[in-house]
């Protein structure tokens, strides 16, 4: 009851999500096209994997109906199925937020506190040494910094120092073991 074809492109970093128009004005009655739109918008707010899909081009490049039949459900129904394979064919990359951090820490907490942090995907920076302590810097998966700083506290003894900040957006690594 419902026909149409959407094509995907990336959009400028920052962008966010634009719908756009290539078929003819007036080919569908507005309320399809706005259940398509509406539709686009809340497919990509969950994306392929379960993270919005930002910084994209849909356009609906396709479009048709029953004029006897068809509802705005019907392409409700519809879209989700053909945006996900449009983006399939796109090709989707997953990005997610790192923070820099510093961690300053007893001489023989070392070990521990870089065995969590490798755990955790961390990118080493430079590691120096004093007589007291040690100074670690690198970056991490944003997602882990809480589950850092909480169990920094067992790991040196209550005498451990973390600063982080936000440091960019990086693409989806595999866990590592």
């Amino acid at each position: 009851m419902a026909t149409i074809g959407l094509r995907v492109e990336p959009g400028a970093r920052g962008s966010g999500t634009l719908f756009a128009y290539e078929t003819e004005l007036g080919a569908l009655p507005r309320a399809f096209h706005q259940a398509i739109e509406d539709t686009v918008h809340a497919t990509l707010r969950s994306g392929p994997h379960g993270w919005a899909v930002t910084d994209c081009r849909v356009t609906l490049v396709r479009s048709g109906f029953s004029s006897q039949h068809s509802t705005a459900a019907d392409f409700r129904a519809l879209t989700p199925y053909v945006l996900l394979l449009a983006l399939e064919r796109a090709g989707t990359r997953v990005y997610e937020p790192y923070h820099a951090f510093e961690v300053e820490l007893p001489l023989d907490a070392l070990a521990p506190v870089t065995a969590r942090l490798a755990a955790y995907g961390t990118e080493f920076g430079e590691t120096t040494g004093g007589r007291t302590a040690w100074l670690v810097t690198g970056e991490l998966p944003a997602r882990h910094v809480r589950d850092m700083e909480l169990c920094l506290p067992g790991l040196t003894r209550g005498e451990g120092v973390w600063w982080s900040r936000p440091s960019g957006d990086r693409p989806l690594r595999a866990e590592r073991c």
